[in-house]
């Protein structure tokens, strides 16, 4: 049916944006349809999610020709995620209840890992 929704709501976006990070170089929007498995966005409306991502500085945009346009994410996702926290935070009504909800629910090695970096010693290890 015409109208439908087949994705959540932000789905396509995230969906770019991760395989933007994975991607070693600039992609194609037909290099980016190309990766999708299940339902494959049309061409269309994957060139309006790019252009909006361009919109909100998420992606970066390059070539001078239609054929010749490519993709690239403007921020590596570690980047991405801890600008979305900040954003988050900043928007917090009470910005102490928000840090001590988000404190409340970490697991005790990210924990560790937020205290050494507060301190200075940290290793920067990746589980």
């Amino acid at each position: 049916m015409a109208g439908e929704r087949t994705r959540e709501r932000g789905e396509l976006e995230g969906t770019v944006m991760r395989i933007l990070w994975e991607a070693s170089e600039p992609l194609s929007a037909r290099d980016i349809q190309a990766v999708f498995t299940g339902h494959v966005p049309a061409y269309t409306t994957l060139m309006t999610a790019l252009e909006r991502l361009q919109k909100k500085g998420d992606v970066v945009r390059s070539g001078d020709s239609p054929r010749k346009v490519r993709f690239r994410a403007a921020r590596s996702g570690d980047e991405h995620v801890g600008r979305s926290m900040m954003t988050a935070l900043d928007g917090a009504g009470d910005r102490q209840a928000a840090l001590l909800q988000f404190a409340g629910n970490l697991a005790e090695e990210d924990l560790d890992l937020l205290r050494g970096a507060i301190t200075g010693k940290t290793s920067r290890k990746r589980r």
